[in-house]
This record gives structure tokens, C-alpha cells and sequence, in this order.
């Protein structure tokens, strides 16, 4: 029992430690990104997000990656799979022929996206603050076009992986537009835990 009582201060104060704030990895701007540094695919790395679909509740979404067997990994959503095929020029979907990114990791770059879509890198430099923590140097994505009309807006950041994606789509034929938002809550990459 006295070994508890002296434990148990320093068990608070960890505690409370694990709790504040923390500063998302930085990439130091003299390293080179390369594709794979954007999505790190390590077997087990998790991410969870905030997500808004316009109404006044918020929905809870978790990536995880189940596997990796060479250079195929596959990644779950709620129920859903894909699988992705990493290669030294970028990621690719092969179940799509397309690129989930593609070198060169320059603005202006294009490359065929998902579901008949064309994708932009239109900043290398974009930042955001999430409840996962604020990031830097991160790269943005425009996805366009395509059969559905789906604008779809991505920021990767290196070492971490997808923080934010923003989609719209208009309908012609009711003239709406249906929109979702998802932001990084937290993640687990390679045996650390960042959570807010």
C-alpha cells in the first residue's frame, strides 16, 4: 500500500502530461518527400476522423491499414477495402488504374484519379490545424471531374497521411449540392499514439 500512495503522484502527473497538447511532425524542409512519405502504410497504423456531412451531428470514421504483403496494402474503412499498390513513382489503385498520388510531388502535377477523376497537387506547402494537431508542409490534392461530377479536396502530410478531405457534388437535377468534410481526430503511426 505505501508503494501505491508514492506511485500514485506520479501516475497523475503522466496522466495529465499525456493529455495537453502535442506538435504534429514537421518535415525538415532540406528532405526530400517521396510519395510513400505521405501515406505511411505500416501494418496496423490507424487513423480516426471527424466527420460533418452538413447536419448538426458528427460521425466518427477509422482507416486502419490490415495489411501489407510486398508492395500491396490494404486499407480498411467502417466495412470497406482498397487495396493500393505502392510503387517508386507514387501510390496506385490498381483496382481503379489509377493513382492515389503520383511523383512529380510538384504543384500543378496531374495524374488520373479514382472513379474517371483528374488530380491536381495544388499546394506543397498547405497547413491545418486539427484536433489531431497543427501541420505544416503538407501537400493538397484536387480531385475533378469524373462520372459523378465529385470535386474531392485532400491534404496529405508527410510521415502522417491523409488529415483532411473535403468532397462536393452538385446535382443537376435538384440543383443541390451534397457535401462532406472529414478531419484528422488522431492516429497511430508506427507504435506512437497521438489523440486529442
Amino acid at each position: 500500500m505505501k508503494c501505491l500512495s508514492r506511485l500514485l503522484p506520479l501516475l497523475v502527473m503522466l496522466a495529465l502530461l499525456g493529455c495537453g497538447a502535442h506538435k504534429a511532425p514537421t518535415p525538415d524542409p532540406a528532405l526530400v518527400i517521396r510519395p510513400v512519405d505521405l501515406y505511411p502504410f505500416q501494418e496496423g497504423n490507424a487513423w480516426s476522423y471527424d466527420v460533418h456531412t452538413g447536419d448538426e451531428t458528427t460521425t466518427l470514421a477509422v482507416k486502419k491499414v490490415d495489411s501489407v504483403h510486398g508492395p500491396i496494402v490494404t486499407v480498411s474503412t467502417g466495412g470497406a477495402k482498397v487495396r493500393y499498390e505502392v510503387r517508386d513513382e507514387g501510390v496506385y489503385v490498381p483496382g481503379e488504374q489509377a493513382w492515389l498520388f503520383k511523383s512529380p510531388l510538384e504543384q500543378g502535377a496531374t495524374w488520373p484519379a479514382r472513379g474517371g477523376r483528374t488530380a491536381e497537387i495544388t499546394s506543397t506547402i498547405a497547413s491545418i490545424q486539427t484536433a489531431a494537431g497543427s501541420f505544416q508542409g503538407c501537400l493538397e490534392v484536387r480531385e475533378t471531374g469524373g462520372r459523378l461530377g465529385l470535386e474531392v479536396r485532400t491534404i496529405y502530410c508527410p510521415f502522417v497521411g491523409p488529415v483532411a478531405v473535403d468532397s462536393a457534388m452538385h446535382s443537376d437535377v435538384s440543383d443541390r449540392e451534397a457535401s462532406v468534410s472529414a478531419r484528422l481526430r488522431g492516429y497511430t503511426i508506427e507504435g506512437s499514439v497521438i489523440t486529442d
